[in-house]
């Protein structure tokens, strides 16, 4: 007895293409960040005092004795709050000038936890699915390049400071580099930009 090559799925199959899209909380999460970063853009453009460095530091001046984990909270949350790397730097040594260490540590360490968290996001979306129904070839090459050369591509980015470090977050996140090596890359690259940054503002601010 024979078998239809039309009848039944054989080994050799392929699945069904059938399309792929974003799950409803997938949607809703992606919606709920378009309208947050658009509303903070739209928000800052129109009131910069609102992330003023000399306001931040009178805000977090307010908490007292808890200042310090204030400003780490502060440069954890990024991601959220939107508020330039460079300015939290700066707001550190307007807080702490004499403690350039402390200072560096936590704008290097808020830096890589961002990146996490917005890497972490882009991979829950999982929009790589979608992106690969139209254009499976050529993210599978993206793919293969982030993970052959991710590393140095993530440290050329991070370290060049006209560039928003958050969009190869994106890309990373999106077409799931490995989470250790991307976070290598970004801390590599930040650190003499953070560096710079520190010193000129505690020869600035500093006694």
């Amino acid at each position: 007895m024979t078998v239809s090559a039309g009848g039944g799925e054989g080994a050799g199959a392929r699945p069904s293409t059938g399309r792929t899209r974003l799950s409803t909380g997938r949607r809703i999460a992606l919606a709920f960040w378009l309208a947050v970063a658009i509303g903070l853009t739209a928000l800052y453009a129109a009131r910069p005092e609102l992330i003023d460095p000399a306001n931040l530091v009178s805000l977090l001046r307010r908490s007292g004795s808890f200042v310090l984990l204030g400003y780490v909270a502060l440069s954890v949350a990024r991601p959220v709050t939107l508020v330039p790397s460079t300015v939290l730097v700066v707001v550190g040594t307007l807080l702490f000038p004499d403690r350039p260490a402390t200072v560096f540590c936590v704008s290097l360490a808020g830096v890589a936890a961002s990146a996490g968290i917005i890497y972490y996001f882009f991979d829950f979306l999982g929009l790589a699915r979608v992106f690969e129904r139209k254009h499976a070839a050529r993210l599978r090459w993206l793919e293969d390049q982030m993970r052959r050369r991710g590393l140095a591509i993530v440290v050329a980015w991070s370290v060049f400071p006209a560039v928003p470090t958050d969009a190869i977050c994106y890309v990373a996140g999106t077409l799931r580099m490995p989470i250790g090596r991307f976070l290598l890359g970004v801390t590599l690259g930040k650190v003499p930009l953070v560096a710079f940054y520190v010193a000129g503002g505690t020869w600035m601010f500093g006694s």
